[in-house]
């Protein structure tokens, strides 16, 4: 488990490894200090022990040796070394001092002899001095002792001064480290630990806040901000993170624009299709009829059947199915043509004014069959840009199909003008209504109100759809309601707004 949350979690690493980073640093302190403390306090006592040695030479050239012993006592007193004075023939020499006298003693031969052997300096005093009843030798590390030259006031003869600093083999200061060692290491612990928590905690809370961040991203959560305010590179990286959370909402948010828009073209292709295929399937069935009516006409009057011998009578009515058929053909390459676009516009200034009166006057007599009256307000010079023969189709079959629709007596009001600041046009044809489910359908293909789909109660359904589709390649739109006497056709033009071709 420890290892798992160790393996797992940056923090408790950097704990661990700041503890013990400071451990150990402090163990490496201890140990040099506790190893360099007596050769330096060495160091420091023998350099003062030279410099008292070098004043208290100077002096003793004043006096002479048997009046030395003072400055002698007082040297002891403040150094607390041992010192002993030698003649030149290493014999001790009387001074009246109370505390000039060796320390450590080794007896040996009774002879006068100095010899340095394997770096320590060994000094034998012969029995006859006052205050030794033997030969005493006494030694004296080098690195320690202190030898200095002695001239005194008025003898040429020259002394020698050893001087052996009080230096124990563990000085108090290394026994108070080792005394002092396990206090000092619980303290080293206890600031170890403290300081690695600080640490830890300092450097991985914002590390932990942007993997928590970086997490939140992978699940494409994008409504957050770091704010961070730090300036090192930490803070560098969680700015860093903000904008690319904003980069990459914003990039999420367009690509599902594009796909609602992708969405959009697919579903409208798909409405396409199927408008396409009952289209033809409308066409076809459209196309069927007339066909089996013509063949059935044709094979009677070929066979002399019935009623059929009569040819004359039947060919003109095969001319009449004839005729429809062609101009349901018409219409269908009319339509297929602008839905492939191979139609172009001839885009050019025209006068819908004129082009009403035109219409008006070609189905005038149509119009006068049926005993139906035209009634025209029209405003001059209502000029848009667009193809005129379209528009004249699109206004042809509108008013085609009022008088198809209206009883006889009725009247068909043609209107032309300003529309809310747009050229527009209206066709109503009064004594005749639509009902109020079969509005929304009346500019899809084929579609008739009366389900039969009757020759002698309507068309074939394409004339709305053409004219929906003239328009809308002029971005003119078009309206069909039921007023009060009637029903109303609206065109609504954009002006002189650009034309799509």
């Amino acid at each position: 488990m420890l290892r798992r949350k160790i393996a797992e979690s940056l923090t408790v690493r950097i704990f661990l490894i700041t503890v013990l980073i400071l451990l150990g640093a402090g163990g490496i302190t201890f140990g040099l200090i506790a190893w360099a403390t007596p050769s330096t306090y060495t160091a420091v006592v023998s350099s003062d022990l030279n410099r008292q040695a070098d004043a208290l030479t100077d002096r003793l050239a004043e006096v002479s040796p048997e009046d030395c012993g003072e400055l002698l006592d007082e040297f002891v007193r403040s150094t607390g070394a041992s010192v002993i004075l030698l003649d030149a023939e290493g014999r001790s020499v009387e001074t009246g001092s109370l505390l000039a006298s060796p320390v450590f003693y080794e007896y040996d031969e009774y002879e006068s002899t100095v010899v340095t052997s394997s770096g320590d300096t060994a000094v034998t005093f012969s029995a006859d001095q006052p205050w030794a009843d033997s030969s005493v030798t006494v030694t004296m590390s080098e690195g320690n002792a202190v030898i200095s030259d002695v001239h005194f006031a008025g003898q040429e003869e020259v002394y020698s001064l050893y001087i052996t600093p009080r230096v124990e083999a563990k000085n108090l200061a290394v026994q108070a480290l080792i005394q002092m060692a396990p206090w000092l290491l619980l303290a080293l612990l206890a600031f170890s630990l403290l300081c690695a928590l600080v640490y830890s905690r300092y450097i991985t809370r914002p590390i932990v806040r942007l993997s928590d961040i970086a997490g939140r991203m992978a699940e494409l959560d994008f409504q957050w901000e770091c704010a961070e305010r730090r300036k090192d590179e930490i803070g560098a990286l969680g700015r860093s993170l903000d904008q690319m959370a904003r980069r990459l909402s914003a990039a999420l948010k367009e690509l599902e624009a594009a796909n609602q828009a992708l969405r959009g073209e697919m579903e409208q292709e798909r409405r396409l299709d199927r408008q396409r295929v009952a289209f033809f399937s409308a066409a076809s069935h459209e196309l069927k009829t007339p066909v089996t009516i013509l063949k059935g006409q044709l094979t009677g009057m070929l066979d002399g059947v019935g009623v059929y011998r009569d040819r004359d009578k039947y060919l003109l009515r095969s001319l009449q199915v004839t005729g429809r058929m062609e101009s349901l053909i018409r219409e269908i390459l009319s339509i297929s043509r602008m839905e492939s676009g191979t139609a172009e516009l001839c885009l050019e200034s025209t006068d819908l004014s004129a082009l009403l009166e035109k219409q008006g006057q070609s189905h005038a007599e149509l119009f006068s069959q049926r005993k139906q009256h035209l009634i025209s307000e029209l405003t001059p010079r209502i000029l848009v840009t667009g193809d005129a023969s379209l528009l004249e189709k699109a206004v042809g079959n509108l008013l085609s199909n009022a008088s198809a629709y209206s009883p006889e007596g009725a009247e068909i009001r043609v209107w032309c003008g300003l529309l809310q600041n747009r050229p527009a046009l209206t066709v109503e044809n009064t004594k005749a209504r639509i009902g109020d489910d079969a509005l929304p359908h009346l500019f899809e293909a084929f579609y008739r109100e009366e389900a039969s789909r009757n020759r002698s109660t309507g068309g074939s359904g394409l004339g709305l759809y053409l004219v929906r589709m003239i328009l809308e390649r002029h971005n003119a739109s078009c309206s069909i309601e039921n007023t009060a006497e009637g029903v109303r056709a609206t065109i609504r033009f954009p002006g002189q707004e650009n034309i799509s071709t």
